[in-house]
């Protein structure tokens, strides 16, 4: 089916707040357009450049307020529902979900290409092997806020195609102590308790977490351990911190099914025990300081992540791997307002640094499908496992970056920015120098656009370049004749062109003070070079680029303020992803050829949301609810890039939330999938090696969808409280 059935899209959010500090997530997502409009002078977030919050940047902007959805799961299910955001799934587990903003992926999977930047508190967390992003590592419960910066751009980096996104963490404050417990459906219970406070000009907080749940499918369950601390300090014209995060998780993969499996049971485990056990420490420190007119300010970190992973596979040796991910770097950036002839000027002036060392140790391990192992890995003593990788990729990273703001007139401002990147990334294989290679990218990114401001209303325009080195490891498997086992089967392989967006933007913006608000935007990203993963298999692919692709569309917001203390709003995305250049893909089914204008895989053409909200007082007592839909429309699977099959089909889903807040104490509950509609979340073409369900495995293994279930209605309960 080669049009898209577009999904007819309802989503409620809500709370509008009768407490500023109760604002819910979805309703502060609504209302971000009204804030940004209030703060009319320059805001640095940590060590970046000036983000949305200020009205003359002339970029499409988001605030997403995190700190109110509690809970990981929720945090990131607030970023599902972000107008131009769709979700997939193909580990199985609800705690790692990849998302897809402007047909560019953002994952945790070894193997998407990405294509946005994350930074927590001005310190980038994709990983240097494969440039992913674990959001199971990162501190949800302690994030303030959050920034969505679509588009291009020169200021954030390498990797920020489709856009950037800021978490900030809470300082220390008042004297206090909040938490949370919640149990829920399929095992579900979690907990976290955040401590804070300040003396004289020294603040803290300190939060410690954890969760853990059955899972839907059958051994898909997840356990997760946090600790974070912040320890700042302010005086007059200085601020600094020092924030530590420790992260310990288990997750198992469930992964998708064969469509047959499907009709027999949706909790089934194709290869049972795959699993994701990540182990993260983060050291980090921030400051700021008054340097007379100008400002000056700065980052600081060290991060090691050390993965042990288990693929089982079917028809093949299992494949056991450890990667360890060490960098260390700093961004050092300097601000100061000045006049050019009688037009303000503000000047921003930033360099930044960083040093990456991955490791990667990889085994194949016999399972009752292959007791033998594969003939090009080094057997290990006992004949039990075989070394097939154990190489090294430690790059280096340094940019240079500026940005103007001109004051043309009261109304109009200009803006320009331009950043140098270069990177280097060097591949060494201890098993055979042979393969040892290194790789060197450089790129001068330049934006250029302007905003005006009239009434209520903000309209701006822009046109700007980003840059994406290849990571170490799509350098590493980027050779048709040899697919990897990601990321096990690694070499140094035909090198890959780096990728270079070009974005063509315009848009508006509009709030009326009083609760109304509305932003409209555009968008054509023109990308050369842009890196694909060919997939043959289920479980093996490689790398390489595909001349030109295109991202356009339309995206849509609005906010409404209902009597009651009620709020309506919704959302809605068109997105047109599509290749440009002819190319031929690898796939299960053969023959994968793609011709200009058919649509990317996983990346729905309509998304979108509508919502209403409620907020009341029944005495001393405050009552929130929320009910929201969400809907997506069809998309291409995996290994059908050339949209000559069945398209996986559209969803509509709906949620319902509740809370009740009395004094200090907050009861809430929250159902997902209220209708309990059954949708699939991603969905590959590969062999069925092991036949219908129950068995018995075929001779000749038949090419199946293998589509990964979601989660059907599930309750969750959870009771906190605040003592500040």
């Amino acid at each position: 089916m080669r049009s898209a059935v577009i999904s007819t899209i309802c989503a409620i959010t809500v709370a509008l707040p009768l407490r500023a500090q109760q604002r819910t997530a979805l309703d502060s997502l609504a209302a971000d357009t009204a804030h940004a409009r209030r703060l009319g002078r320059i805001v640095v977030s940590g060590a970046r450049l000036t983000t949305a919050a200020d009205p003359r940047v002339p970029m499409s902007t988001q605030r997403i307020e995190l700190a109110a959805a509690g809970r990981h799961h929720e945090a990131t299910d607030v970023l599902a529902r972000v107008p131009g955001m769709s979700v997939s799934n193909d580990q199985g587990s609800h705690a790692q979900p990849s998302f897809d903003l402007r047909g560019f992926t953002l994952s945790p999977v070894v193997g998407a290409p990405q294509g946005v930047s994350v930074f927590l508190d001005g310190v980038r967390v994709n990983e240097p092997d494969a440039q992913e992003v674990n959001f199971d590592l990162l501190p949800m419960d302690a994030v303030e806020g959050a920034e969505l910066i679509r588009g291009p751009s020169a200021v954030f980096g390498k990797n920020s195609l489709a856009g950037s996104l800021l978490l900030t963490t809470a300082r220390g404050a008042q004297p206090g102590m909040d938490g949370e417990i919640g149990v829920g459906s399929f095992g579900e219970r979690e907990g976290h308790l955040r401590a804070s406070g300040m003396l004289g000009g020294t603040d803290a907080l300190l939060l410690v977490s954890a969760s853990g749940d059955d899972g839907y499918q059958v051994r898909s369950g997840a356990r997760t351990r946090q600790l974070f601390a912040t320890i700042g300090r302010k005086r007059e014209g200085a601020d600094v911190a020092l924030s530590l995060l420790v992260a310990r998780n288990r997750i198992y993969e469930a992964g998708s099914l064969p469509e047959s499996w499907l009709a027999e049971t949706r909790r089934a485990n194709y290869t049972g025990g795959d699993f994701f056990h990540p182990e993260l420490t983060q050291l980090s420190a921030r400051g700021s300081w008054q340097l007379g007119a100008a400002s000056l300010r700065a980052t600081a970190f060290g991060r090691r992540n050390v993965i042990e992973q288990l693929n089982v596979n079917a028809g093949d040796a299992n494949t056991h791997a450890f990667v360890t991910n060490g960098s260390a770097g700093g961004t050092a950036e300097l601000g100061f307002a000045t006049t050019l002839g009688t037009r303000s000027l503000d000047l921003s002036l930033g360099v930044d640094a960083s040093h990456s060392q991955v490791k990667y140790l990889v085994q194949a391990e016999p399972n009752v499908d292959t007791p033998a192992l594969p003939d090009d890995c080094a057997p290990a003593p006992g004949g039990a496992s075989a070394l097939c990788e154990d190489a090294r990729a430690n790059g280096d990273d340094a940019a240079i970056y500026a940005q103007g703001i001109l004051q043309v007139t009261p109304r109009l401002a200009v803006t320009a920015s331009a950043r140098g990147d270069w990177s280097r990334v060097p591949f060494r294989d201890h098993r055979d120098a042979s393969n040892d290679g290194t790789s060197v990218f450089a790129r001068l990114s330049p934006m250029l656009g302007a905003s005006y401001v009239v009434g209520h209303a903000r309209v701006y325009a822009n046109v700007g370049s980003a840059f994406r080195a290849p990571a170490a490891l799509e350098l590493a498997c980027a050779s048709p004749e040899a697919s990897c086992p990601l990321p096990f089967s690694l070499g140094d392989d035909p090198p890959l062109r780096p990728v270079v967006a070009w974005n063509y933007e315009t848009g508006t913006e509009w709030a009326d003070g009083r609760g109304a608000s509305l932003a409209i935007s555009l968008f054509d990203t023109e990308v050369r070079d842009d890196i694909v993963f060919a997939s043959a298999s289920q479980t093996t692919g490689y790398f390489r680029n595909v001349a030109r692709t295109r991202r356009q569309g339309v995206e849509t917001r609005i906010s409404l303020l209902l009597p009651a203390t009620s709020r309506l709003f919704g959302s809605w995305t068109l997105l047109d992803a599509t290749y440009r250049a002819p190319i031929t893909l690898a796939s299960a089914l053969g023959a994968n050829d793609v011709s200009p204008g058919d649509r990317f895989a996983l990346s729905p053409r309509h998304r979108a949301t509508v919502g209403l909200s409620s907020s009341h007082m029944a005495g001393t007592a405050q009552l929130d609810a929320t009910l929201t839909a969400h809907g997506v429309s069809s998309s291409w699977l995996r290994g059908d890039e050339g949209n000559a099959h069945t398209a996986l089909a559209g969803y509509i889903l709906a949620d319902f939330a509740t809370a009740v807040h009395l004094g200090s104490v907050t009861v809430s509950a929250t159902v997902t999938n209220l209708l309990d509609r059954r949708y699939a979340l991603y969905g590959v073409y590969a062999e069925n090696s092991k036949g219908p369900y129950g068995g018995p495995a075929t001779d000749a293994p038949v090419v199946e969808r293998f589509l990964t279930p979601g989660y059907p209605r599930a309750l969750r309960v959870g009771v906190g409280f605040s003592s500040f």
